[in-house]
């Protein structure tokens, strides 16, 4: 407990301390992805194994175990793709990850592509 405690303490220094000189802090998670918000009035709270840091405007809630660091910076680094899908629909344009377009309603091969759908891009896995 009392190394949990002085855990936060730091971490709670370290942010009021830097959040003056940058303009965003970044979380990254075990899973690559990240979230910039703005410092400008952030502040971060604990609830159990919960962090949600917000600053009014912007919010976002990670599980501690999730949390790969926090580190601060002039710009932001919020990464488009979030999350694993297996799933694309027929109008889709698929890329590998060496950027070479799939064609249209070729089988996949196993591996991880890039999905262009509804003005949106995302990551499937073909197994």
């Amino acid at each position: 407990m009392k190394q949990k405690a002085l855990i936060t303490l730091l971490m709670a220094g370290t942010l009021t301390a830097g959040a003056a000189d940058y303009k965003y802090l970044t979380i990254e998670k075990t899973d690559g992805t990240a979230a910039s918000l703005t410092a400008i009035g952030l502040t971060i709270a604990y609830n159990g194994t919960q962090m949600t840091a917000t600053n009014g405007e912007e919010e976002a809630t990670f599980t501690l175990t999730e949390v790969r660091r926090m580190y601060f910076s002039d710009t932001k680094q919020t990464t488009g793709i979030t999350a694993v899908e297996t799933t694309i629909g027929t109008d889709a344009e698929v890329y590998d990850l060496n950027g070479r377009r799939q064609p249209q309603g070729t089988a996949l091969r196993k591996g991880v592509y890039i999905v262009k759908e509804n003005g949106k891009t995302r990551k499937i896995t073909v197994k």
